[in-house]
This record gives C-alpha cells, structure tokens and sequence, in this order.
C-alpha cells in the first residue's frame, strides 16, 4: 500500500535530537505515513536509537550506509520511498503534530506540486518565526513560479527543503536528485530544479517545522577547509541550471549580490578564520577575489545596490580596491562571521 507522505530523516551525530525528531513524527495527525531514517554513517548512537524506534512502529524504516554526506543520505531515502509525496527533516530538528497533515491537505486539494510551510527557529534564547519567502495562501502557477526564480535569492525561497513536501510524480518527471558531490548548501541547486519543474505551488503562513540551531552542526563550525571547494561546485550547479533553461541573463544580478552579500563574506571569514599564520591568511583572500564565481559578483555588483547593507557594501568596496590587510583586519576585528544556519 502506497503511503500518502514519506518522511526522510538523514541523521548524522545527532544523538542527543533524535528522540525527539523522532516522536513528533510517530504523533504526526497524519497517520498514513512513512519514516525513512537514513544513518549516514553516524559514530554515535542515532543508529541503534533509530532501530529501536523501527521495532515498534512499522511506519519506520532504517536504512545504514558507509558516511556521504547529507545529499547522499537524502538521496538513499528518495530511492527507498513509496510515498506519493516526499518531504525531509534534518535529525537535530522536529516538527508539529500538524505539519504532514496541512500540508498533504493542501497539495491533494490544490493539486500541487510543492506545498511549503514557515518555521520557528529555535535557539537558548527561545523561538523566532520566519514565514515564507513566498505568497502565502494562493496557488502560484508555472508562470508566477519562474517570474519569482528570477529572485530566488534575494527572496530565500530556495533556502531549506525542509519546510517543503513535494510531489513524488514532480521528482520522477525531472529526474530530480541531490547533487552528492555538494556538501555545503545543498538545498538551494535541488529547489532550482525543483520549483522549475512544478505546474502549482502554495505556501502556508504557519510555523510547522521547528529548525534548532545546533552548535555543532556543520554550519556552525568557525573554519572549514572545504568551504571555498562547496561553494564553487553549488556556483556551478547553479550556473549549469540557469544556462540549461535560458535563465542565465535573467538571474545574473539575482545570483551576484547574493554572492556579494553571503558568499563572499563567509569565504573571506572562513579563511580568518584558519589556523595558518597570517601571510598565508593573506595570500588566501588573494585567491578568493580571483574565484570566478567572485570576480563576476564584485564587478557587476554596485557598492550602493539597494540590497547591501552597510557592512556588506565596506565589504564590497575593500574586494573591489582589493585592500587585503582591511579585509584581513575588517574580519578579525569583527569576529567570526557564521554562514546563516542550514544555508541552503
């Protein structure tokens, strides 16, 4: 029997979260479902934890693999799946006893392709909503949909598959899969393809994913040797989709101040960020002002574009005047600065 959502839980040195990922879905009001729980090659015990749950609930399924990585986890539990809709939630996070239900109610009664929802994020100081980046309460057709990938960026809507379920039939049609050798920011080259493909789109403006931010998350760690590599491969997804579909001319300052804005400063504080002594440091945010990805963005981006706030324009302005010791300088005095959580 086909159920009517499968859940994909990709877990990962989540431990201490899994439990309580877990019985939110087991209270989901939305019965018929099925719990795909991916151990990604986890050294703690989410994997013991996750059998466990499987022995009492026939709703739950386990799958263990050798570690590749969240779109690897995500993609073994899309293969695995029998639902007529799919949707994911990462195994530090949880959800509303309600989430399946609104959701799968919308898109059977609409006729939809994706059906997204807002969420609260959840930290020591207690929760913050953030609604969609979308309209909310109306269908969106395929029209409306490309005319707003035109400013996916600036509007977010592209950040985070988790706050979405999507029709089975719509990741069949476009062959859809998470790019694997992407390990940083998946989300974003997945929901291109994704809200591309789909014919009808609705966004609810309810809080019912609750996304907790983990200090030990990935994203969360102050440097990452491998961030410059992600951040070209998810650049050149993302470049490979616009040019396959002729939207190249239409999203370029879209995808450029975006890099201007995210980007560029999580790189250049990344690399203030390493251990290495400070001519090293130097010579790295050389190489970064040559990437491709950058030198397009700092030279098509005005330091006065309206989207740039303060610091992001004295940003802008040291790369463009390619004043290395100011940025080197702008970045230790202010900190490490975090990538937003779960950046998709």
């Amino acid at each position: 029997m086909t159920p009517l959502v499968s859940v994909i839980v990709p877990m990962y040195n989540v431990e201490p979260f899994i439990e309580e990922c877990i019985d939110s879905l087991q209270r989901q009001t939305l019965s018929d479902i099925e719990i795909i729980l991916v151990n990604d090659g986890s050294p703690d015990r989410s994997g013991e934890l996750a059998e466990n749950y499987a022995k009492r609930d026939a709703r739950i399924r386990v799958i263990h693999q050798t570690n590749g990585g969240l779109s690897a986890a995500r993609n073994a539990g899309i293969r695995a799946a029998k639902g007529t809709y799919i949707g994911f939630v990462d195994g530090d996070d949880y959800v509303s006893s309600d989430m399946f239900q609104r959701l799968i109610e919308e898109a059977e009664q609409n006729q939809l392709d994706i059906a997204g929802c807002g969420f609260y994020k959840q930290s020591a100081d207690g929760q913050t909503y953030v609604p969609p980046q979308l309209d909310t309460n109306r269908v969106l057709t395929k029209p409306e949909i490309a005319e707003r990938l035109k400013h996916a960026h600036e509007t977010r809507f592209i950040w985070y598959v988790w706050r979405y379920v999507y029709r089975r039939e719509l990741l069949d049609r476009t062959n859809l899969m998470f790019a694997e050798d992407i390990r940083f920011a998946e989300d974003s080259p997945f929901n291109l393809s994704a809200f591309c493909g789909a014919k009808r789109v609705k966004m609810l403006d309810e809080g019912l994913y609750i996304y907790r931010e983990n200090p030990n998350s990935l994203t969360e760690v102050p440097y990452k040797p491998a961030m410059d590599e992600q951040i070209q491969k998810q650049y050149q997804a993302k470049m490979a989709f616009y040019n396959q579909h002729g939207l190249a001319g239409a999203c370029k300052e879209d995808l450029n101040v975006y890099i201007c804005r995210h980007q560029l400063p999580m790189l250049l504080a990344n690399a203030c960020a390493s251990p290495n002594p400070p001519k090293d440091i130097k010579k790295q945010i050389r190489r970064i002002l040559s990437y491709h990805m950058v030198r397009q963005a700092v030279r098509h981006t005005p330091v006065q574009h309206k989207q740039l706030l303060r610091g992001e324009r004295l940003v802008l302005a040291l790369c463009k005047w390619r004043l290395i010791f100011l940025i080197k300088l702008f970045f230790e005095q202010r900190g490490t600065m975090k990538g937003s959580a779960k950046q998709a």
